[in-house]
């Protein structure tokens, strides 16, 4: 009981205290407090950049879909472009997206293939260790990850290819059509038959700003 009357009688001197700084002082108490304030505000922001930086997600521009147009692939054949926007450089690939308007049949398999860029500027060396297969469920954006934390984007770009394979000896097999986009700026997009043929660069729809919609999220 005396411990307890101690602690009340301490709680009764703490807020009569506090009240005459207040009744006293209330100009400089309201200053003590607003730069408390500002200390944590500016420490928390301080937090959320760090978290920011280190966690830096980037992702490519969103083409804008033409309609009706899409482009028509028969397996095998290969098509995909290159991505080198400045901001992407030195972080990894996280996921894909790329943009089917029609699908062939349920669960068509194919692969996405990742390239180095040549001195040639076309695709040159293969860089994923892994098979990356896929199969796109639905009419849209289809996402797609990623699991190339081995990989970092250098200065010229890297390439995706996506990899129609044949499933039968039917070498007519229609394959999932990826739409066709505009983009506000001239790309590069890649295509060939079959993995035996040479790769073309095609850029005849308006000075290179159609191509196949895809898209690359890349984060450190």
């Amino acid at each position: 009981m005396k411990n307890e009357r101690i602690v009340h009688l301490n709680l009764i001197i703490l807020m009569g205290l506090l009240l005459f700084k207040f009744n006293a002082y209330p100009n400089e108490l309201k200053v003590e407090i607003a730069q408390n304030s500002d200390s944590t505000k500016s420490y928390l922001l301080e937090e959320v950049k760090v978290l920011s930086d280190k966690f830096e997600i980037v992702e490519t521009e969103q083409p804008k879909r033409k309609k009706n147009y899409s482009f028509i692939t028969k397996a095998p054949s290969q098509i995909g472009m290159l991505f080198d926007d400045e901001n992407l450089i030195g972080k990894r690939p996280r996921k894909l997206k790329i943009y089917f308007d029609k699908l062939s049949s349920n669960n068509y398999t194919f692969q996405i293939l990742v390239y180095s860029l040549g001195t040639d500027s076309l695709p040159s060396a293969l860089l994923n260790k892994q098979e990356l297969a896929f199969s796109s469920n639905k009419i849209g954006w289809n996402e797609l990850p990623l699991k190339l934390d081995y990989l970092t984007i250098p200065p010229n770009g890297i390439i995706f290819i996506v990899n129609f394979f044949a499933k039968s000896k039917d070498i007519n097999e229609v394959t999932d059509r990826i739409a066709l986009g505009r983009y506000s700026t001239k790309k590069r997009f890649f295509v060939r038959p079959t993995s035996q043929n040479e790769w073309i660069i095609f850029s005849s729809f308006h000075g290179g700003k159609i191509g196949p919609m895809m898209r690359l999220i890349a984060g450190n």
